[in-house]
């Protein structure tokens, strides 16, 4: 029998600038929070990472999309940034992630279920591992000990220098490997935003797959003229705490 309460909102938001919106899932152990961003554009809607997929992101969303056509996006194929992306019509990832997308390295909400090597990666990160991921249920008949996340298929391939257009802006496709080897970032230069994933972000140490991939992705932002960071976790940033990161990390990495 299930003993969590059942939130009466699943998503918290934070409204960054007149066009983006930041949600993030509120009722979850720590380390499993991540950045969902979405964008309003002239003729469709960009939505950045779709979080571990628990609650129904796209009914959240549905006041902010007010009916436009919404271009998820995934910024890399972990499962705390692809759970929701089955529930939207266009699925965009990079080619070199799809496959961690079509079947992804998932999440189950209770201890004793954890995929091998969760535990560990929890600590590197430096948290404890919780009994349950999750503080509440969104919903009353929800499946705490059946739900994993879900698998999906990419609906497009993105690769280097592709882009993605909204109609009033314009988003370049920026592969950045390291943190995974499909690893993206969006760029629109002519507003100045970026969206890193888990390759720059505050607050928690930053992991690389491949080591020398990530220097040179490191490298490659900080010349970016950023405005405006929207990372994969934490609060959004400017270019002077993104340069100030990139520093410590490339120091820290030798």
């Amino acid at each position: 029998m299930n003993d969590l309460p059942v939130a009466e909102r699943w998503f918290r938001s934070q409204r960054v600038t007149e066009d983006v919106v930041l949600l993030v899932e509120d009722h979850l152990d720590a380390f499993f929070e991540s950045n969902v961003w979405h964008v309003r554009g002239a003729e469709r809607d960009l939505v950045v990472d779709t979080g571990n997929g628990i609650g129904d992101l796209r009914a959240e969303l549905a006041p902010l999309v007010n009916g436009r056509a919404v271009v998820a996006v995934a910024t890399h194929d972990h499962f705390d940034h692809i759970g929701g992306l089955h529930a939207f019509d266009e699925r965009w990832c990079h080619t070199a992630d799809a496959d961690g997308i079509r079947e992804p390295d998932g999440l189950a909400l209770t201890r004793t279920d954890f995929r091998p090597g969760l535990e560990d990666e929890i600590r590197w990160y430096g948290y404890e591992p919780p009994e349950r991921v999750i503080t509440a249920v969104p919903r009353e008949d929800f499946d705490v000990s059946g739900w994993r996340t879900r698998t999906t298929e990419p609906t497009r391939l993105l690769a280097e220098g592709d882009v993605v257009d909204l109609g009033d802006r314009v988003f370049e496709v920026l592969h950045v490997p390291g943190h995974t080897a499909g690893s993206i970032a969006l760029w629109d230069p002519a507003g100045g935003l970026l969206f890193t994933g888990d390759t720059a972000a505050l607050d928690d140490p930053l992991y690389a797959e491949d080591e020398d991939a990530f220097v040179t992705s490191l490298k490659r932002l900080r010349a970016l003229p950023v405005e405006l960071v929207c990372a994969g976790h934490s609060r959004p940033f400017g270019r002077e705490e993104l340069r100030s990161l990139i520093d410590e990390q490339l120091v820290a990495r030798g």
